[in-house]
């Protein structure tokens, strides 16, 4: 018998393509299979991340409870510390426990207090010192919130332009700053042991390191401080209280600021009565999320009293009186202007 092979390319090229759209088709079901695992991760993260800030708020409600009556705020070190039965939390959110918090820990006098937005309203700073050591200095490092190549464009002197000519990346941060002792705090020991000083970031020059003085014994306050393309930074030291408080506000740009202290011997200090800071992980079926956030005890850092003696939006004018012998002030107003506006006289 004669053996034929005809057909065998046939069968051969059937075969080949066979494979190859068995390789196609296999390979479209892996990337099927990939982005449909991708979207459903990205729909767990979410959820994982919003399971960890539910853990966030069900925190923070407690230490707000507890600070607005005067109660400490414990610690929670571990994910199973209940702070001495403060913490009693509900980390299931869901009934099948797919959705949960699984960890939330809780610092209540961290090293370093951060602030994410530091403008023309100030922020009040409680800062005591955990272990009753005394503060020896404060340190504030603030960061741009805007792009660009800091600190290009920041001025050379101590001048206060109009905010349209402010060209530094870096905002004049103003500092309030009065040590609370023991015994009885009245306006005039206020007055008199508060140092207000205007850190003005420059670009050459300056310093990082000036010495506690209350206003009253230095009413020039403005200061040249040294900065990077990364940060300002400006030490207060020869401080001798365990407990201060400041008022805080950025001038021309709001910034990010980071405020820490040190003793004597060059220890950092942990700080109570500010801030507390949550750390938090939610998951999601398999998928884990962590956050971690700093948080006032109180319900906001923000000053809720004015900043300004006065305050308009038009401007305003002052009427002084000067004479021999005494002083003597008006509040009369200048024909025919609603403002308060009359020429400063001076009677020999």
């Amino acid at each position: 018998m004669r053996r034929s092979e005809r057909g065998m390319v046939s069968i051969m090229t059937t075969m080949v393509l066979m494979i190859v759209i068995s390789l196609t088709v296999l390979g479209f079901a892996q990337i099927s299979r990939r982005n449909q695992r991708e979207a459903l991760d990205r729909q767990l993260s979410t959820q994982a991340f919003y399971a960890a800030e539910t853990g966030v708020n069900d925190v923070r409600q407690i230490i707000r409870a507890r600070a607005d009556a005067g109660s400490a705020v414990p610690n929670k070190t571990t994910c199973s510390d209940t702070g001495g039965g403060v913490y009693s939390l509900t980390p299931n959110l869901d009934t099948g426990t797919v959705v949960k918090y699984t960890c939330v820990t809780v610092d209540a006098s961290p090293n370093i207090l951060r602030y994410n937005d530091v403008g023309t309203t100030s922020i009040i700073v409680p800062a005591t010192s955990a272990s009753g050591s005394p503060f020896d200095d404060l340190t504030f490092e603030w960061r741009t919130k805007v792009p660009g190549s800091p600190p290009a464009g920041c001025p050379t002197g101590l001048g206060f332009p109009p905010a349209s000519s402010w060209s530094c990346d870096y905002g004049v941060l103003r500092i309030d700053l009065v040590p609370i002792g023991p015994g009885a705090f009245t306006s005039d020991s206020l007055r008199d042991a508060t140092m207000t000083t205007f850190a003005v970031p420059v670009s050459s020059g300056g310093t990082n390191a000036i010495s506690y003085q209350p206003s009253t014994a230095n009413p020039n306050n403005a200061t040249a401080v040294r900065c990077t393309a990364t940060s300002c930074r400006l030490t207060i030291n020869s401080l001798t209280s365990s407990s201060y408080y400041m008022r805080i506000s950025s001038l021309y740009r709001s910034v990010k600021l980071e405020i820490s202290g040190t003793n004597a011997a060059g220890s950092q200090l942990e700080i109570s009565g500010a801030q507390a800071v949550i750390d938090s992980t939610g998951k999601a079926q398999d998928v884990l999320r962590r956050i971690q956030v700093n948080v006032p005890l109180r319900s906001t850092s923000q000053n809720e009293l004015s900043d300004f003696a006065i305050q308009s939006t038009d401007s305003i004018c002052k009427q002084f009186s000067v004479m021999s012998g005494g002083y003597a002030s008006s509040t009369a107003s200048a024909p025919g202007d609603s403002r308060l506006c009359s020429p400063f006289t001076v009677t020999p």
